[in-house]
């Protein structure tokens, strides 16, 4: 019985390497072929995660000895707010990825929150610090205390329990961040002083300190491109 000879490329096929597939290439066909698709969520995605990375860098750049790999994801955060898609309306799959993956580089590095309430509600107020806390990590922020002052909106800051205790966290440095769902919340009612004053020196005395105030209820821009 006869046995086929081999030829010479069916023994060069026989020894070829099938095994490690080309990924620069599957990737260039993976975005080819998605690319014109779905260009709506796209584009609310990248303003969504471009206003999150300018409030992550906002509150990470208050941090007062950075860690070389926090200054580098700061840096490379910063330089991808610089630029801005061709189309806002339909922008590519690379720079959707990009702005996303930089800011989840950013996020790893989060800052310790403390939230601060004065109600006159007598009631659960659970949903409240939940909401905060969810706000708190859309900024870099991890929320750790939540303290609250009921009925004193008429007392200076200094003459609430709620917030001496605030206070503590920010003389012993154990956060980065203080978050209130509104900046009447910090000012007193039975003062005169112009409605702000008191949230100035304050948010001033929180940045000498190397923590950032965030009022949820501000009405000006939060600082990111809504492109």
């Amino acid at each position: 019985m006869l046995m086929a000879t081999p030829t010479v490329e069916y023994t060069a096929a026989l020894e070829n390497d099938f095994t490690h597939p080309d990924h620069p290439l599957l990737e260039r066909l993976r975005e080819a072929l998605i690319a014109d698709k779905w260009p709506d969520e796209r584009a609310a995605s990248v303003r969504a995660n471009r206003r999150r990375l300018s409030e992550a860098v906002e509150t990470l750049s208050y941090v007062p000895s950075p860690t070389p790999a926090l200054a580098e994801a700061l840096w490379k955060a910063r330089q991808m707010g610089r630029i801005l898609p061709a189309d806002p309306d339909c922008p590519t799959v690379k720079y959707t990825a990009s702005v996303a993956r930089r800011l989840n580089e950013l996020l790893v590095h989060r800052v310790a929150a403390a939230a601060y309430t004065c109600t006159s509600e007598r009631g659960d107020l659970t949903p409240l610090y939940e909401h905060l806390g969810r706000e708190a990590g859309e900024r870099a922020g991890e929320l750790r205390f939540g303290y609250g002052d009921r009925g004193m909106h008429a007392l200076a800051l200094p003459h609430r329990p709620g917030w001496r205790r605030v206070q503590n966290l920010v003389q012993d440095r154990l956060i980065g961040l203080l978050i209130v769902a509104s900046a009447d919340e910090l000012v007193s009612s039975g003062q005169p002083q112009e409605p702000g004053w008191d949230r100035q020196i304050i948010e001033a005395w929180l940045g000498s300190c190397g923590i950032r105030l965030v009022c949820l209820d501000d009405r000006l821009p939060a600082g990111g491109d809504a492109r």
